[in-house]
C-alpha cells in the first residue's frame, strides 16, 4: 500500500451539515490505514464546515449555488485534485457528483470509483437511464442504502451487473440516541407539552414526499378516541404554511406543535410515545433508526427500506402510504397496547438497530468494501 494507507476522496454536491451517515463512518476510520479527503462541487452555505474544522483536507470546486449545466472547469479541478493526492478511491454521493467523479477518475487515473445511491425512483427519465448506462460501466461498486434501493437500481437500469451492487445501510451513532439522561417528563416540559399528553411525533423536512399531510388527516380520527393525543412535527420546508393551514381546518391546532429545525433531536425523541414516518418515498431513513434506538414504538410507510427495518409487527408497524385510515388504526393500535407490550416491542427494535444499523456495524462493512476494491484494483494493474 502507498504509505501504508488507502486514500479515499468523498465527493458531495455541497456541505449539508455535520451529520451524515457516511461522513460519520469515514471520520471514524483508522488514520493509520486511511487518508480521507472531502470534495464538494460547491461551497455554497459551507461557512462552518465541521469536517474542515476537524482538520481534514476539504476542497470546494465552485461557489455556484445550483449547478445546472455541466461545467468543464469543475471537472478539470476535480481531476487535478485526484491526481495530485494520488487518490485510490473516489466515493461519490448522488447523481451529479457521480457524473463528475466518474469522468474525473478516468482523466486522473483514479483506479476505483464507488457511487452511493440514497433513494429509489432516481432513474425515471430516459436521459438519466442513458447516462447511467454509460457511467455504470466505469463504476467499480454501487452502494444502495437498502435492499429495496438495490432492487430499484437493477429494475430501472439497463444491463447492470448485480455483482456490482453491495448494500450499505444507513447507520447512526446508537449510544447518542439510546443513552439519553433526560426523562419524558423533562422533555415534555421543555417543549411545553401537557404532562398527561400522549405524544405522536415525526422528524422530517416539510415536503410532499414525507407525507405529513396524511398524519394530520389520520390524527383527526385518533383524537376522537384519544383526547389526550398531541403531535409534534420537527423540521422545516416549503409545505410548512400549507400544513399549518390544514391543521387549522381540523380545529385541533392546540394539539399540533411545529418545532422547526432543532439540534436537540435526541432529547425531543424522549417526549414521544409513538414515532410516525408517513413517507411516500424513502431510501433508508436515519430518523426511523434514531427513534427505534431511542426506544419509541414506530410506524412507517411501506416504501423504500422502511419495511426491511420494521419487519411489520416485529419491530414496528408498516402501513401503506397515502392511507390516513390505515395510519390512524396503527396509531391507535400502539397507543392502546399495554405498556409492557410496548416495552417489549421497543426493546427488540432498539436492539435491532444496535446490531444491524449502528455506525460500528456499517463501518466494518465499509472498510471491507474499500479494502477489497483497493486490492482488486492493484491486482488488475499488476496483470496489465
Amino acid at each position: 500500500m502507498k504509505n501504508d494507507r488507502i486514500t479515499v476522496a468523498l465527493l458531495w454536491s455541497k456541505y449539508d451539515g455535520g451529520v451524515t451517515s457516511v461522513n460519520d463512518l469515514v471520520l471514524g476510520l483508522d488514520k493509520e490505514c486511511f487518508d480521507i479527503i472531502f470534495i464538494y462541487l460547491s461551497n455554497h452555505n459551507a461557512e462552518n464546515n465541521l469536517i474542515e474544522e476537524a482538520g481534514y483536507k476539504v476542497f470546494y470546486l465552485s461557489n455556484i449555488e445550483l449547478l445546472k449545466a455541466f461545467r468543464f472547469s469543475i471537472l478539470s479541478k476535480l481531476a487535478r485534485i485526484l491526481k495530485r493526492h494520488n487518490v485510490d478511491i473516489i466515493h461519490c454521493h448522488a447523481h451529479k457528483p457521480t457524473v463528475y467523479g466518474t469522468i474525473a477518475a478516468m482523466f486522473a487515473g483514479t483506479p476505483v470509483v464507488m457511487a452511493h445511491v440514497h433513494g429509489t425512483d432516481r432513474t425515471a427519465k430516459l436521459r438519466r437511464k442513458l447516462t447511467n448506462f454509460v457511467l455504470f460501466r466505469k463504476i467499480n461498486r454501487l452502494l444502495p442504502v437498502a435492499q429495496a434501493v438495490k432492487e430499484d437500481v437493477l429494475k430501472s437500469n439497463w444491463s447492470i451487473h448485480p455483482e456490482k451492487l453491495s448494500v450499505l445501510e444507513n447507520s447512526i451513532d446508537y449510544k447518542h440516541f439510546a443513552d439519553v439522561s433526560i426523562t419524558q417528563k423533562d422533555a415534555k416540559e421543555m417543549l411545553g407539552l401537557p404532562l398527561d399528553a400522549f405524544v405522536f411525533g415525526t422528524v422530517a423536512r416539510l415536503v410532499p414526499n414525507k407525507g405529513q399531510i396524511y398524519l394530520i388527516k389520520a390524527f383527526k380520527k385518533v383524537r376522537q378516541v384519544l383526547p389526550s393525543a398531541h403531535v409534534i412535527l420537527v423540521g422545516n420546508g416549503r409545505l410548512r404554511n400549507e400544513l399549518e393551514n390544514e391543521v387549522k381546518k381540523t380545529g385541533l391546532s392546540d394539539s399540533f406543535h411545529f418545532l422547526g429545525l432543532r439540534d436537540d433531536i435526541f432529547q425531543i425523541y424522549k417526549a414521544m410515545d409513538v414515532f410516525v414516518l408517513p413517507s411516500l418515498a424513502e431510501g433508508m431513513p436515519r430518523v426511523l433508526l434514531e427513534a427505534m434506538a431511542a426506544g419509541i414504538p414506530c410506524i412507517g410507510s411501506n416504501v423504500g427500506g422502511i419495511p426491511e427495518v420494521l419487519c411489520d409487527r416485529e419491530f414496528g408497524y408498516v402501513i401503506e402510504p397515502r392511507d390516513p385510515t390505515a395510519l390512524s388504526e396503527a396509531m391507535l393500535r400502539i397507543a392502546q397496547k399495554p405498556l409492557e407490550e410496548r416495552k417489549v416491542l421497543t426493546e427488540k427494535a432498539s436492539d435491532r438497530v444496535r446490531q444491524c444499523y449502528s455506525h460500528d456495524t456499517a463501518r466494518a462493512k465499509l472498510i471491507k468494501l474499500y479494502e477489497s476494491e483497493y486490492v482488486a484494483s492493484k491486482a488488475e494493474i499488476q496483470e496489465v
